[in-house]
């Protein structure tokens, strides 16, 4: 019984130590990730943003594909429409009825069954928005999503920043107290030679 406590207790050991290894070579390689917390912070700020913007891009883009050659036809929303895609079928001005498969471009409010006027891209008829709505629609929601990320992002970058100088050496740290005035003979240091004469050592521990 004796032998299988000492074993167990010496598994333990291993075990605490190999785990103790291996946490300080994790903080070893996340030392530089934590270091450049703020920079990675702030820089997944600007990322979001630009994507942001390009969402708004593409559907300038898309809404001036559709005016340079627009067709307008009545569309049909479609049963199976999610939050994603709105589908629709309609007719286009060939005759040809389409149904595009990326739903139509600025669907808010429609449902199953409604009937609603749409404006396509003549080249390219999967191409399709809700007449009269275009990509002015979205600079509210996204300006406040952007605005909204960095209230988030931007006091976290700061708090980081500022950790990081206030761990950085000699920030925040107090300089070494002087010697007081009036400290006792045997407790200052002698800067050059022996005891100015005149002036009496009492030895360490002896009564005052």
């Amino acid at each position: 019984m004796t032998d299988l406590r000492a074993l167990v207790a010496d598994r333990a050991r291993v075990a605490r130590r190999g785990a103790g290894e291996a946490l300080r070579a994790t903080k070893l390689v996340l030392a530089p990730v934590v270091r450049r917390a703020p920079e990675i912070v702030v820089g997944l700020g600007l990322v979001l943003s630009v994507l942001a913007v390009l969402v708004l891009v593409g559907a300038a883009r898309n809404d001036a594909a559709i005016t340079t050659d627009r067709g307008v036809a009545v569309g049909e929303v479609l049963e199976g429409s999610d939050s994603q895609h709105t589908f629709i079928r309609y007719t286009a001005s060939d005759g040809a009825v389409l149904s595009p498969d990326t739903g139509v471009l600025y669907p808010r409010g429609l449902e199953p069954g409604n009937y609603v006027l749409v404006e396509y891209d003549r080249d390219k008829p999967e191409l399709v928005r809700v007449a009269g709505r275009n990509w002015t629609g979205g600079l509210a929601p996204v300006a406040l999503g952007v605005v909204g990320l960095w209230v988030v992002l931007g006091p976290l970058a700061w708090y980081l920043a500022r950790r990081r100088r206030a761990g950085e050496p000699g920030s925040g740290v107090a300089p070494d107290a002087p010697t007081p005035p009036d400290a006792a003979p045997d407790e200052a240091v002698a800067e050059d030679g022996p005891p100015a004469e005149g002036t009496r050592r009492e030895p360490v521990g002896a009564a005052r």
